[in-house]
Order: structure tokens, then C-alpha cells, then sequence
């Protein structure tokens, strides 16, 4: 229900802020040392992440037959359409901003991938039980399987502007191919929905499961304290900032708005609760695993860390704006502190 949402709403931002605090005051007091912080990355980027898809997706009902779908698909296209526009409306500002292909593509990636481990499924499954939790998983397979390649591509075609690879045009579309699909995400995806279709979703051995839980709960810590580490000693003027103050805005306001104006027109719905849903899911801040492949592809890893940081800490206000029910409590919540105060001062103000 909706009682305790913003407390529990609250408490999972704070974990993401306080594990991102730990990162960054570790290596400013000299505790750890800059290879930490790029192991624990790459630990992410290439074991993590890719374990945690695999365990998600293989068992999660997303074929057609299969019980438990919860989610209209028509919501998630209208979900995923949304993603897709901004992905590409944040790749042209890179282009606009005379920024590398592979940096245009981070920008794609961090404006339509989410942290769903560490704040959307805490988040969701409080506000929209087993809607949300559905929702968060299944809107990960298009984003995996699509948008992620395509920035991955992208990556690889930099490398060719840059003069790191040779050879003509299909020489490089089958090296960009060939690279792309060893990308352990690209695999774990693709393990995850051969092993799904094959078995009608069934549950994974019982050794392989554990295995993978026990690295899945490394993910989130993992992810966040590098990225804090990450910070110290980054040199951002004011004009650069400005590029992950865009970044936010789009990540934060973007997909909501295209899937408020395309939902009834294009996908045929307009039911408010599937759209607050998407909204509050847009709202989500950007997943740590773009700043892991912004730093594997050099591509402007500074501005990625600084907009997924900023991310994390607007996207209270951005959830509260978006939900009646975050909106409610925060009101409650504000008129108590208030009656509280005045009964410790003893002074009473009517309102």
C-alpha cells in the first residue's frame, strides 16, 4: 500500500547517496588507490551486471503462454518508445556539442538506462507491487538487447574515426560486430532469453542461482562506491557542467513527457495509473553502468559520473512531483514535523 512509500522511497536514495559518500571520502583520505576504484569498475561492467541480467531475465515470464506477465505490452512499448527518443535526442546533443561518437552514445545510453537495482525495484514494488516489479525487468530486455548494442556500435565506429582500426566499410562493420557481440552484457542477454525460451522460464539449478545472488548483492555497492571514488580529484569548470545538468533534465523529464503524449495516440491507452507508473519509472536517475562503459570507451567518464551523481540527488524532488501518493505523504510528513516543532517550542501557529 501507500503507506510507508516515502519513508521507504526516501531510505533507498539515501543508501545510493551514502554508498557513493563512502567511494569518494575512502580515496580522498588515502584509504584506497585509484586501481580500487577501476577494478571495482570493471568488476561491474563485465561480472556483475552481466550476472544479474542473466539471473533476471532467465526467469522472468516475457514470452507469450508464460504465467506472471503483469505488464500490458502496449505499456512497455509505450515505456521503451519513450527510452528510444531520448536516446537518440541525447546522442544528437553530443553531436551538437562537437562531442566523439562514443561520447555521443555514453550521452544516449545515460539518459536511457536506469538504476533500477539500487532504487527501481525498492522504489516500484512499494508504489505499484508486482506491476512495478514486472515492469522494471521486462523494460530491461529492450534496452539490453537494443539501445545497449547500438551504443556499443557506436563505440566501435569511434575507434574507426579515431584511426585505431583499419580496412574498409564491411572490414569494420564485421570487427564492430564481432566486438559488440562479445560484450559480456550482449551475452548474459542473450543466455538469459535462449535459456528462458528453452525452459518456459523455469527456475535456475539451485548452485548456479546462489552463485549468482551472491554477486548480484555485490552489484549495487560495488557500482556506487567506485563511482564516488571516481570523483575525487574530477576537474569540472562551470561550462562543463552544464552538459550533465542537461543530461539530468533529460533523463529526469524526458521519457515521462513522450509517453504522456504518445500514450493515447500512438499505443492506445491512457489509463493514469500505467502512465504515473512510467513516469516514475523515467524519473529514475541514470544506471552506474553507463560511467563503467564511459570509462572502458575514455568517453567523457567525468560528466557521466557528475550526471549520474546529480541524478541520484534530484530525482527525490522529481518522484515527489510525479506521484500522488509521494505527494500526499510529503505533505503529511511536512504537517507533522511542523506540529511537532511547535509542541517542542511551545509556540502554535495557526494555519
Amino acid at each position: 500500500g501507500r503507506e510507508g512509500m516515502l519513508i521507504e522511497f526516501l531510505f533507498a536514495i539515501s543508501k545510493a547517496l551514502g554508498l557513493i559518500g563512502c567511494g569518494f571520502f575512502a580515496r580522498s583520505l588515502g584509504y584506497t588507490s585509484p586501481q580500487v576504484g577501476a577494478g571495482l569498475s570493471e568488476f561491474v561492467g563485465k561480472v556483475a551486471v552481466p550476472s544479474a541480467l542473466f539471473r533476471s531475465l532467465s526467469t522472468l515470464p516475457i514470452f507469450p503462454g508464460q504465467d506472471g506477465v503483469s505488464v500490458e505490452l502496449t505499456v512497455l512499448l509505450c515505456g521503451f518508445f519513450g527510452k528510444f527518443v531520448l536516446f537518440f535526442t541525447a546522442a544528437f546533443l553530443g553531436l551538437v556539442l562537437r562531442k566523439s561518437l562514443a561520447t555521443c552514445a555514453v550521452f544516449g545510453l545515460v539518459c536511457s538506462l536506469s538504476n533500477d537495482a539500487a532504487l527501481g525495484l525498492p522504489i516500484l514494488s512499494t508504489t505499484h507491487s508486482e506491476t512495478g516489479t514486472s515492469l522494471v525487468f521486462l523494460m530491461t530486455l529492450p534496452c539490453c538487447s537494443l539501445l545497449l548494442p547500438i551504443g556499443l556500435a557506436m563505440c566501435e565506429m569511434s575507434r574507426k574515426q579515431k584511426g585505431r582500426d583499419s580496412g574498409g566499410f564491411f572490414s569494420v562493420l564485421g570487427v564492430t560486430l564481432s566486438r559488440v557481440m562479445r560484450q559480456p552484457l550482449i551475452v548474459s542477454v542473450g543466455l538469459a532469453v535462449a535459456y528462458n525460451y528453452s525452459t518456459n522460464a523455469a527456475p535456475l539449478p539451485r548452485v548456479v542461482d546462489q552463485c549468482l545472488e551472491s554477486i548480484m548483492r555485490s552489484l549495487v555497492v560495488a557500482a556506487l562506491f567506485s563511482l564516488g571514488s571516481s570523483l575525487v580529484n574530477t576537474n569540472l569548470s562551470f561550462e562543463s557542467l552544464l552538459s550533465p545538468l542537461i543530461l539530468v533534465a533529460l533523463k529526469l523529464a524526458g521519457p515521462g513527457l513522450v509517453c504522456r503524449l504518445s500514450a493515447a495516440p500512438l499505443f492506445g491507452f491512457d489509463s493514469k495509473a500505467s502512465l504515473e507508473m512510467l513516469s516514475l519509472y523515467s524519473a529514475l536517475p541514470a544506471a552506474p553502468i553507463v560511467w563503467a562503459i564511459s570509462k572502458d570507451q575514455k568517453a567523457d567518464s567525468d560528466t557521466i559520473g557528475a550526471a549520474v551523481v546529480m541524478g541520484t540527488l534530484l530525482c527525490g524532488p522529481a518522484m515527489v512531483l510525479e506521484n500522488d501518493g509521494f505527494r500526499e505523504e510529503a505533505q503529511q510528513l511536512a504537517v507533522r514535523l511542523f506540529q511537532r516543532a511547535q509542541d517542542y517550542s511551545g509556540v502554535h501557529i495557526e494555519f
